[in-house]
C-alpha cells in the first residue's frame, strides 16, 4: 500500500481544483468562480465530531456510518475527515454586494455551477484515494443524503459540511449560520471521510463555535441581519429562522428561473455573506 502524506493530499486536491475549475461566462466577466482551496483535516475520532449527534441530532452520520454506507463490507474504521474551503471569487462577491433582494447573476452562477464543480472534486478525490488502497467517500454525494425538515434543529442534513469544517479548524459560525473562515464566509465547503490516518489540524479557537463572529464575541456588527432580505437572522444563532431563509431561497429566488437566471439550478442568496466585515476574511 502506497504511503500518502498530507503534502500529497494537498497537491491532489489543488490539481483537481484546476482540472475541474468552472468559470463565469464572458457576459459576466469571465474568470474563476472560486479562488484556490484551503484544506484542513480532522480526526474521525475528534470528540467535537462525535458530539454532533447531540448538537445536531441522532440522524446525523458519524464518519464510520458514512464510510460504511459506501463500503458495507469494509472493516477498516474511518480515520480522518478531509475538508476544503473554496472561497467565492471577488467578481461574484462584488456583484452580490450591490443586491438587496435577489442574488446577482454572478453569485447565482457560482452557486449552481461552482457546486457542481465541488461535487466533481469530491467524487474524483474519493475515487483516487480509494484506488490508492484507502476506502474514501464523500457523504454529501451519498444516495441516502438529503435534507430533513422535521428535526430538533429545523431543516438539516445527515452530514454537515460546515460542522466538519469547524471541527477541522477552518473557522467558526456566524449568527447567519455560515462558517467564518480565514478566507471569509463567502465560500463553498466540501469534505470526504477516509480510512487513511492523517495528522489533524489544531483548532486555534478551541471548541468555541462562535469565536470569530463579532456579534457573538463582542456584541458589535450584526450587518448580516440588515443584509438578509427576509429577516431570517436574529440576534444570535438560536433566533435564526432557517425556514424563512429556505423559503426565500427555494421559492422566491427559484421562481426567477427564466426571468433573472436563464439556466436551471439552485441560485442561493448569499446577501448575508457579502457586504459584511467577514465576507472575505476573518474580521
Amino acid at each position: 500500500m502506497v504511503e500518502i502524506s498530507r503534502e500529497i493530499i494537498t497537491d491532489k486536491i489543488i490539481k483537481l481544483y484546476h482540472s475541474e475549475l468552472e468559470t463565469l461566462p464572458d457576459e459576466l466577466g469571465g474568470g474563476s468562480v472560486f479562488d484556490e482551496p484551503d484544506i484542513r483535516i480532522a480526526s474521525a475520532d475528534d470528540y467535537v465530531i462525535k458530539n454532533l449527534k447531540t448538537v445536531i441530532g441522532d440522524f446525523h452520520w458519524s464518519p464510520d456510518e458514512a464510510l460504511r454506507k459506501a463500503f458495507p463490507e469494509n472493516i477498516v474504521p474511518a480515520a480522518s475527515v478531509i475538508s476544503w474551503c473554496l472561497p467565492t471569487s471577488e467578481a461574484a462577491r462584488k456583484a452580490n454586494r450591490k443586491e438587496d433582494y435577489y442574488p446577482s447573476r454572478e453569485w447565482a452562477w457560482t452557486r449552481t455551477f461552482g457546486e457542481n464543480m465541488n461535487d466533481r472534486m469530491k467524487k474524483g478525490f474519493s475515487a483516487w484515494l480509494t484506488e490508492k488502497g484507502f476506502p474514501t467517500t464523500a457523504p454529501g454525494l451519498s444516495p441516502d443524503f438529503g435534507f430533513l425538515e422535521d428535526t430538533p434543529v429545523g431543516i438539516a442534513s445527515p452530514w454537515s459540511e460546515r460542522h466538519h469544517a469547524w471541527a477541522a479548524g477552518h473557522g467558526t459560525f456566524g449568527i447567519s449560520g455560515g462558517l467564518i473562515t480565514r478566507r471569509g464566509i463567502a465560500h463553498r465547503l466540501g469534505s470526504v471521510v477516509t480510512s487513511l490516518p492523517l495528522e489533524a489540524d489544531v483548532r486555534e479557537y478551541g471548541d468555541d463555535p462562535f469565536a470569530w463572529c463579532l456579534k457573538t464575541a463582542k456584541g458589535t456588527c450584526g450587518v448580516c441581519m440588515k443584509r438578509c432580505p427576509v429577516g431570517s437572522i436574529g440576534e444570535n444563532h438560536e433566533t435564526r429562522d432557517k425556514n424563512l431563509c429556505d423559503e426565500h431561497d427555494m421559492k422566491r429566488i427559484a421562481a426567477q428561473h427564466g426571468i433573472r437566471y436563464d439556466w436551471k439550478g439552485i441560485y442561493g442568496c448569499g446577501l448575508c455573506q457579502t457586504g459584511v466585515p467577514c465576507e472575505f476574511k476573518r474580521p
